[in-house]
């Protein structure tokens, strides 16, 4: 169990219901379009939360270690690569796991993959910039319902000695 989790206040982790683990599932490099069962589940970096729920499609082996369903990797230029056929995940579902798919070094079309990799980063890095000036755009918004009187400045530290 993650140490954090065992910490929180009960009240807390009624609010929360529990601390869950996830299964990331990284390509080399990233981008891949990831599949298991021959379902497509979406690009890499892959999360999975891992629940009871997400569980019951798990076997669970003799030793008590649940067996996650492989995974396969598509890049753009075609080249393909799978992980094992199950990987064990025996630190309960609490726990964080990593399953990482490498590119074939032979494959044709690297630049390719790794053109939409560095593309990837960068529509990552503008939606992680715009999440960061929407959040403090919201703390401004909260921070002037507290009005004046109220012991806050415009930046909620009491600067302006109301």
């Amino acid at each position: 169990m993650k140490p954090y989790c065992r910490s929180l206040p009960l009240f807390v982790m009624v609010v929360l219901s529990g601390c869950a683990g996830s299964l990331t599932i990284n390509s080399v490099p990233q981008g891949a379009l990831i599949s298991s069962n021959k379902q497509a589940l979406g690009q890499s970096p892959l999360v999975i939360t891992l629940s009871k729920d997400s569980a019951k499609a798990m076997p669970l082996a003799a030793n008590g270690c649940y067996m996650a369903p492989g995974f396969s990797a598509q890049w753009a230029s075609g080249a393909e690569a799978a992980s094992p056929e199950n990987t064990a995940l025996c630190n309960g579902l609490d726990s964080d796991y990593v399953v990482t798919i490498s590119r074939p070094a032979n494959a044709p079309g690297l630049e390719k993959d790794l053109t939409v990799a560095n593309q990837r980063e960068n529509v990552l890095a503008q939606q992680a910039q715009a999440q960061a000036i929407n959040n403090v755009a919201d703390a401004i918004e909260l921070n002037s319902m507290n009005g004046p009187g109220m012991g806050y400045g415009p930046y909620g530290y009491g600067g302006w000695g109301y």
